[in-house]
């Protein structure tokens, strides 16, 4: 096994990125997923913490675009400057983090600044497997994928009980130093693509009327776009309903589990659930999508979106808390995929860029909401009236969704 990979630059490659998922799915449950957690034992009201998480999000997601362009556009710089470059400022900030105490600005500043970094590196992270792909490796992104979510397992175990067992900052304590490898891993698939001695050519030309970029101050383009594809954006619209629920249990997870008498450790727990029960659909997904089609995978797990959130508003203790995150399986772990697969089998090449991009939008003004909102009901009405209600705005999603896809008509 060692000889192969000594002899073979694509598997060496394919570790390294699978690596890199792996890691990169950790930063995140330490500096995303463990957040309500973290900042609850800072001292830090439902409403700051989902002020937090807003504000980080709708950061980000303006930030992703302008790096996204400015990358493509570039000769100078390409993904994997941009990752080595989110990381190191990621494991700065991780480090000023670990060294904060109690509900200070610097606890608050760190926090956001972790999980907007954290937010804008995952479509770069998509877009270094395409790019390595570029120099004639064959990459398996799936394997890669699914090592994400089982290394998420893991972090959320270790995070979790060393949370309640040691202190909430072991959460950025172990943010930073696999921070670090995720940096020291790019380094080395630099070093394996320069290796290579093929220099990549830039093929972005801002002046060429074709490009698949969406301007979106040219509201016009828009309104024709939207006529076009009228049920897409009904569909867009349930989206932001059922993704509404999904965000409310992620970024209040600890409250939901303190709600029934968990800790830290519980919360890792879960976490953990949802993510080793992603694993199944993410191995088999091709499979499932050639069988019954993106159209009605998508509808399915908007269903089990309702289910979920459901099954958590009922739990009365965290074994049952336990049981609802199983549903993770058959509601996030297909959405994901089939939504990117869905937009390019309803739309043309030049549509289907558009069309990602507002899949985006939608995702993160359903976040920006759930966030905001969810952190005010929470402290207003207590966790199980904000859970209903959350269940309620994800059946209403539920079923615009499923009417506007029934609608869709395939290209």
């Amino acid at each position: 096994m060692i000889y192969k990979i000594k002899e073979s630059q694509e598997l060496r490659l394919n570790l390294l990125y699978i690596t890199i998922q792996g890691l990169y799915w950790m930063i995140v449950c330490c500096t995303i997923s463990l957040g309500s957690a973290y900042l609850s034992n800072r001292g830090y009201s439902t409403v700051g913490i989902g002020a937090l998480f807003a504000i980080a999000y709708l950061i980000a997601s303006v930030l992703q675009q302008v790096i996204s362009v400015e990358t493509d556009k570039s000769n100078r710089f390409n993904v994997v400057d941009v990752l080595a470059v989110l990381g190191a400022v990621l494991a700065f900030d991780l480090i000023f983090a670990v060294g904060t105490n109690g509900k200070s600005f610097a606890t608050g500043l760190t926090f956001l600044v972790a999980a907007m970094i954290a937010t804008i590196m995952q479509p770069f992270l998509n877009a270094l497997n395409f790019h390595i792909e570029k120099y004639d490796i064959k990459m398996n992104y799936g394997v890669a994928r699914a090592s994400g979510s089982f290394f998420f397992f893991i972090m959320s175990l270790i995070a979790g009980n060393l949370m309640k067992a040691v202190s909430e900052k072991s959460a950025p304590f172990l943010g930073l130093i696999v921070t670090i490898l995720f940096v020291a891993n790019i380094y080395g698939i630099f070093k394996e693509l320069k290796s290579t001695g093929k220099e990549l050519k830039v093929d972005y030309d801002p002046f060429d009327s074709s490009s698949d970029s969406i301007d979106y101050l040219d509201f016009d383009s828009i309104k024709r776009f939207v006529e076009k594809y009228k049920m897409f954006f009904v569909f867009l619209i349930g989206l932001m309903g059922f993704y509404f629920g999904h965000v409310l249990i992620n970024n209040f997870l600890f409250q939901i589990t303190v709600n029934v008498g968990g800790d830290e450790a519980d919360t890792g727990g879960l976490l953990a659930m949802q993510a080793i029960v992603e694993l199944p659909a993410m191995i088999f997904f091709t499979w499932l999508k050639d069988r019954f089609g993106s159209k009605l995978l998508l509808s399915f797990s908007a269903v089990f979106y309702f289910v979920k959130i459901l099954a958590t508003t009922v739990a009365t203790s965290v074994g049952m808390l336990y049981f609802s995150m199983i549903f993770q399986a058959l509601a996030f772990a297909v959405f994901i995929p089939a939504s990117v697969h869905f937009v390019d089998e309803i739309m043309s090449k030049k549509d289907a860029v558009k069309g990602q991009a507002f899949v985006t939008v939608a995702m993160t003004l359903s976040n920006l909401l759930s966030s905001l909102l969810g952190g005010i009901l929470i402290r207003i009405v207590g966790v199980t009236v904000s859970l209903w209600f959350g269940t309620i705005v994800t059946l209403c999603g539920v079923v615009v969704s499923i009417y506007g896809l029934a609608k869709i008509k395939q290209k």
